[in-house]
């Protein structure tokens, strides 16, 4: 007779917890919030500049002799850009093709010389550039400023 005792109770329990679910009201909770205050991370954006041509002293020269020459490209002295922490002189060949890029805080990294050729290989326009960069610490990213440009014409 025990076993009879549980095939009722089972139906019982169960209408009584969906009574008790039915009865229960389910309500979307509420929150309001009314708080201001400010950020900590100031941000701002700035344009790196060229450098002025008039700061800025160059001495280039397309020394040849007979068959050969030679192209010389110097910055004996630049100003350093506002919100760059890294310039650059860059020599480009009559070909596009970059034949020197030189970090100028280092006085080998003010002076390109293409070294004996021959007049053939040189001939042309000689572009380089000078131009600041801020490189973000402890990152390979960069932002890059306008350059400063200028020619040496090779016969």
């Amino acid at each position: 007779m025990q076993g009879k005792g549980i095939i009722w109770q089972v139906p019982v329990i169960i209408m009584a917890a969906i009574l008790l679910v039915m009865g229960v009201q389910v309500s979307p909770a509420h929150a309001r919030f009314n708080d201001t205050d400010t950020g900590a991370m100031a941000l701002t954006a700035a344009r790196i500049p060229a450098p002025a041509a008039n700061t800025v002293a160059v001495t280039k020269s397309c020394d040849s002799f007979l068959w050969f020459a030679q192209a010389k490209i110097s910055v004996t002295s630049f100003p350093t850009v506002p919100f760059a922490n890294y310039h650059e002189l860059k020599v480009i060949d009559p070909d596009g093709v970059v034949q020197f890029s030189g970090d100028m805080s280092k006085s080998s990294g003010r002076s390109y010389t293409s070294g004996v050729q021959s007049i053939s290989n040189l001939s042309g326009t000689w572009t380089y550039q000078i131009r600041g960069y801020y490189k973000v610490p402890n990152s390979t990213n960069s932002w890059t400023g306008q350059p400063l440009s200028g020619t040496l014409n090779c016969p």
